[in-house]
């Protein structure tokens, strides 16, 4: 009996070792059942084992492409207090920023916006952010991009690798799972093969989308897990 299995060697074990061949880009399948279960984790967990903060010093802010943006913040003055940022939308956050306004926006009560007018989103804090101490600070979760491989990631390296906590391995192993399994009945269908087969794999597949509902639920329902 082994142990400290990779997530490769976990969907193997669910589904065997063909998934690979069976569906065409598997590794996308397995990347965008990364991408579900962050989405599902409360943003709670995920500040706890986010990346390093993107720092913010100046007023065009940074992009935040395929990120979720868990927390912003600015320090109010050189060496004072980190302040949490409200997140507004466009028209609100204009008139935080008319010093005539009841609701104008001061280093003590940060806001910011997502600036989309240039077809890929930035992240713009006001007051003003600078590099002479009153920097801002964004805290996110980065997406899976197609292009990663997660096949090697082990239940000791989700932290660092993946940015979210170890124990949700076999979750993502489940869900990889469930989603290579829909993509190789997809083709099925499509090629006219084997219905018993196909009965066959939609069976298991069902018992593998239980499952997941019971492990994912450690995060997303009111077990110990959620506030990890």
């Amino acid at each position: 009996m082994a142990d400290g299995g990779t997530i490769e060697h976990r969907i193997i074990d669910l589904i065997g070792s063909d998934y690979s061949t069976e569906a065409a880009y598997a590794g996308d399948l397995i990347n965008a059942a990364i991408n579900e279960i962050s989405d599902m984790v409360s943003e709670e967990v995920l500040l706890k084992y986010s990346p390093s903060p993107t720092t913010v010093t100046s007023a065009s802010g940074v992009s935040i492409e395929d990120k979720r943006i868990l927390k912003v913040t600015r320090i109010d003055a050189n060496g004072g207090i980190e302040r949490e940022c409200t997140g507004l939308d466009r028209i609100e956050f204009a008139t935080a920023q008319d010093s005539g306004s009841i609701h104008y926006a001061t280093v003590h009560s940060p806001i910011y916006k997502l600036h989309s007018d240039n077809a890929a989103s930035t992240l713009v804090i006001f007051p003003n952010c600078d590099e002479s101490g009153q920097e801002g600070k964004i805290f996110y979760f980065p997406y899976i991009a197609d292009s990663y491989n997660p096949l090697a990631i082990t239940q000791a390296s989700v932290n660092t690798s993946l940015f979210l906590p170890s124990t949700l391995i076999h979750a993502i192993a489940l869900k990889s799972s469930i989603n290579i399994l829909k993509a190789y009945i997809s083709n099925q269908v499509q090629d006219e093969e084997d219905i018993e087969l196909m009965q066959m794999i939609q069976a298991q597949m069902g018992l593998l989308e239980k499952d997941f509902s019971t492990e994912i639920q450690r995060y997303t329902g009111t077990g110990e897990a959620k506030a990890e």
